[in-house]
Formats: structure tokens, C-alpha cells, sequence
């Protein structure tokens, strides 16, 4: 509609038939008909973009420029609610052991964000073997009692130096010490390994989910047959030595994992291990381009590679997800955390960057905080027990942030992340460059599958899962004409219609 200087509104036929009318502004938000096509390229609240505007026709001979400002805003939340998933660990044990204090001071914390929080309390063997963390453990039990939270095991590398008998016997050993300190009135000895034990303790506060690196499938699958634990939260993601292990290939959305190789979503009924994996990665795919070494797409709210104390960048990447404009296409919207509790409060740099992180995440963004058992049963309900329909998108900017190693996080650089059970694209476009470019296509329905193996020699045992173009090893590696395809048809689906470079 073209409205008059008094608004009113000029019919076609009082229009030259060839007038055009051509809008630019200073931060390439809008398209030339004044729409809003590239909201990635909106700057921060409080900013005025300035832009011009020309009228123009060659029949009835004028050109009219103009100028005009827009004040950006800031954003309104959609009313559905994103999921902040929290592992919180419970480790070590005497001096080293998290305290009551500790436990208390976390879990207020992450109260600011969600009144109505509930989160995970993973722990490690040591915490539970040991008399001397039985005021801890009751504690735990108080707050399951209290607001719902769920008890979690939390074990860093099962996949390197482990073999299943190894694992199996940890895991018992942990759920009979966990019962000697926490429910010891329950305690029956020379019991270890025997079904009694997890028999024996109240539903409530048995273990509900695992928080790892990376895990074996006939680990993963010895947890969901004796403990019933299918959630699992991990970091072996996009990452590349992970605890000494090469890993890559999982993707951003929780998902089903394959029966071979928890880092890929099944394909099938068939290849369903009936297991929800999800990685604590999702504060931060910081967009940092490989180098050599390292590739750190994750940023922690507490990353020992930040040096400053402030969480200037978590808290832009955190934003992205709140505010991403393809969240109601998502299966979930949400952002995950595995957070070691005394190691980040009694870090004075990691501290003050974790509660700068807390007290400035926008409380009206409707975020519920909650466990990873309890994020798993939503995302089954969502996806109807299967990956067929399962999608994660997210559009985000670099925070212009450079790490104490010197990875980087460029503020010039935007990138999609989309993936469904069958593939994951990732595009990268820099300020001022015409196409966007492809630097990742992992092919998740590529057979054979590759089991994950055990492994006793780091990472130089690589439990990668890489096919395509890969934006860490193999960036500019061709793409077949059907992953050409693969990649057109999925951004058809997102109406992603900007120029893409397929070279």
C-alpha cells in the first residue's frame, strides 16, 4: 500500500507503472522492498539504523531520495518455553569433595534464572565411595524430595582405557557405595553386582541418566538393561580431543542414538537403541574456524580458556539460541550445561565469570531449567520415539571473542547449523561476501556404520564419525551431486534462499 503525505492511499492507477522504490540501510538488515531479510545482520538493542529510501520512475521523469532511522528493540520472547538442561557434578572426595555450601550456592544460582528449577546432581565414584560425603549425599536425597531433581552418574571416559567388564563392574560398584552412603539403612553387604542393590532403592532416588565423553554402545546399552537409564549428556561433539579422544560427528539436537555408534541419530526402528543422547554444547557453537589442534565450537559459561571474567561472549551465543529464528521449527529449543560445581566456585576467574554469566541471563526469556531425564522425556514425547521427525536449526553470529589459546570466535562471520536425523549442513558467510559458503555435510544415513571403539591409545584411536565436507579436517573437500541435493532440498525446507557457493 503507498500512502500520501496525509495517509492516504494513492491507487495503482495515480502510480507511474514503473516506479521503483529502493531501500538500503547501514547494517544490510533490510531487503530493497524494505522487508526484513537478513535479521542475523540486526544489531544490538538500543542501536539506530540509518537507512535511505529512493523513489524513482524514468516515464514521469523524478527521483526522490529520503533517509530514515529504526531504533532496535529489545527482543520479545516467544511465549514457548526453551530448556537450559543441568548436569551439576558432584566430585572428589575429603578436601576436594563439592561441599553443602557449594551444592547450595550452585542450585541458587540457576534459581534466578527458573524459580522452579530442577536440575541433575551427577557424581562420580569417588564422591559416593567415601563416609565422609554422606552429609552431601543426604542432601541430594533433600532436594529430590524437595523440588523433583534427579540423581545422575557421572563417569569423564568410559570409552578410553575401558573394556565392558570394566565398566560394568564401575557401575556396580558405584550404585553399592552410592546405597552404602546415601540410603545406608538399606545396605546389605557382599551384594555388589547383584540385582538387589538397584531393586532395593526407591525409585526416586535411583540414577536417572549418565554424564560422559564418550561412551561405548554396549556400555550406553548395559545402563539402559540393569540401571534403566537412557538419557545421557555428553561432550564428545563437534569437539576434537575430547579427554585425550578425537571425537566429532554428533549433532546439536537431542536424538535416538544408533545402535552402533551413540554419536550418530538412528535411522530406523532397527537401528534405535531406545537411548536419548544430547551434548552439553549447545551455550556456545561458537563458529570458530578450525586450526590446528583444536576446534573449539564450544564455549563454556566457565571455559578456563576465557582469561577475562566476564561473560561477554556466552552471554551473546546464549542470546542466539533464546532469539533463534527457526526455533519453531525445532523438535527442542535448548541450551545444555555439564557444570563441575567446586571446581568453577573455587576457580576465582571461572567464578566470576559463571555468576556474571547468571546474573545477566534474561530472566523474561521463559527458560524452565531442568534435568537431563527429565529433558529426555520431552524430547521422546515430542519426537514420537523416533528420529524421522526430528530437526534442530540455529542461526548465529562469532562473538568476535579470542580465547587465551587463540582460537577465535570472528564477530564478521554468520553461520547456519541445520541437521535432522539423516544429515547435518553447516554454512559460513562473512560480512560482505555474496554467497554463503559450505563447510560442513555429515552424512548421518551413510552405511556402514562405524562401531565406536574401546580404546587404550588416546587420540590416536579417532572415534570420528566424518563423511562429506568437513569443516575441521576436510573443508574444502568436493560434494557428490547428491549431497548437493541433499543440502538444496533441506534449505528449501528452511526458505533459506540466499546465494550458496556448491564449488
Amino acid at each position: 500500500m503507498t500512502l500520501d503525505v496525509y495517509g492516504e492511499e494513492i491507487t495503482p492507477e495515480f502510480l507511474p507503472p514503473d516506479l521503483k522504490v529502493s531501500i538500503t540501510d547501514d547494517y544490510a538488515v533490510l531487503a530493497p522492498d524494505g522487508t526484513v531479510a537478513n535479521f542475523y545482520n540486526i544489531p544490538a538493542p538500543g542501536t539506530v539504523i540509518h537507512g535511505s529510501v529512493l523513489l524513482s520512475s524514468e516515464l514521469a521523469d523524478f527521483s526522490v531520495p529520503g533517509t530514515f532511522e529504526l531504533l532496535v528493540k529489545q527482543p520479545q520472547y516467544s511465549s514457548a518455553a526453551s530448556y537450559f538442561t543441568v548436569s551439576l557434578l558432584l566430585e572428589d572426595t575429603g578436601a576436594n569433595a563439592t561441599t553443602i555450601a557449594e551444592m547450595e550456592t550452585m542450585r541458587n544460582s540457576l534459581a534466578t534464572i527458573d524459580p522452579n528449577l530442577r536440575v541433575t546432581w551427577a557424581m562420580d565414584s569417588r564422591f559416593v565411595f567415601d563416609e565422609a560425603q554422606r552429609p552431601q549425599l543426604q542432601k541430594v536425597l533433600e532436594y529430590v524430595d524437595l523440588y523433583g531433581d534427579e540423581v545422575g552418574i557421572v563417569s569423564g571416559y568410559p570409552n578410553d582405557n575401558y573394556s565392558l567388564s570394566q565398566w560394568i563392574a564401575e557401575m556396580n560398584s558405584w550404585l553399592y557405595m552410592y546405597r552404602y552412603n546415601a540410603l545406608n539403612y538399606l545396605h546389605q553387604g557382599g551384594t555388589n553386582g547383584d540385582s538387589s542393590v538397584w531393586l532395593s532403592i526407591p525409585d526416586k532416588y535411583r540414577p536417572k541418566s549418565l554424564s560422559t565423553y564418550a561412551i561405548n554402545p554396549e556400555q550406553a546399552a548395559w545402563l539402559k538393561d540393569n540401571f534403566q537409564i537412557d538419557a545421557f549428556m555428553g561432550w564428545a561433539a563437534t569437539q576434537v580431543n575430547v579427554g585425550q579422544l578425537s571425537a566429532e560427528g554428533s549433532p546439536l539436537m537431542p536424538y535416538w542414538a544408533h545402535t552402533a555408534n551413540p554419536m550418530l541419530p538412528a535411522q530406523d526402528a532397527a537401528t534405535n537403541s531406545g537411548n536419548v543422547f544430547m551434548n552439553s554444547l549447545s551455550i556456545d557453537p561458537i563458529g570458530s574456524r578450525y586450526t590446528s589442534g583444536a576446534s573449539r565450537w564450544t564455549l563454556h559459561p566457565a571455559d578456563p580458556y576465557v582469561s577475562e571474567m566476564k561473560a561477554e561472549p556466552q552471554l551473546h551465543l546464549a542470546s542466539q539460541y533464546l532469539n533463534n529464528p527457526y526455533r519453531n521449527q525445532n523438535t527442542v529449543n535448548y541450551l545444555s550445561l555439564v557444570i563441575g560445581t567446586n571446581w568453577v566456585l573455587r576457580s576465582p576467574g571461572l567464578n566470576a565469570t559463571w555468576q556474571d554469566f547468571i546474573s545477566r541471563f534474561p530472566k523474561d526469556a521463559n527458560v524452565k531449567v531442568l534435568g537431563i531425564h527429565d529433558l529426555a522425556e520431552i524430547y521422546k514425547t515430542r519426537s514420537a520415539s523416533s528420529n524421522e521427525h526430528s530437526e534442530f536449526t540455529l542461526m548465529f553470529r562469532g562473538s568476535g571473542y579470542t580465547t587465551a589459546s587463540g582460537e577465535n570466535s570472528p564477530a564478521d562471520l554468520r553461520y547456519l547449523w541445520t541437521e535432522t536425523a539423516t544429515e547435518r549442513i553447516i554454512l559460513a558467510k562473512k560480512d560482505g561476501d555474496p554467497t554463503w559458503s559450505i563447510i560442513d555435510f555429515t552424512d548421518y544415513s551413510k552405511t556402514p556404520v562405524a562401531n565406536l571403539p574401546y580404546t587404550h591409545n588416546g587420540a590416536a584411536d579417532d572415534i570420528s564419525y566424518i563423511t562429506g565436507r568437513n569443516y575441521k579436517l576436510t573443508p574444502t573437500a568436493p560434494l557428490t551431486s547428491t549431497e548437493i541435493e541433499r543440502i538444496r532440498a533441506r534449505l528449501d525446507v528452511l526458505n533459506f534462499h540466499e546465494e550458496v557457493s556448491y564449488q
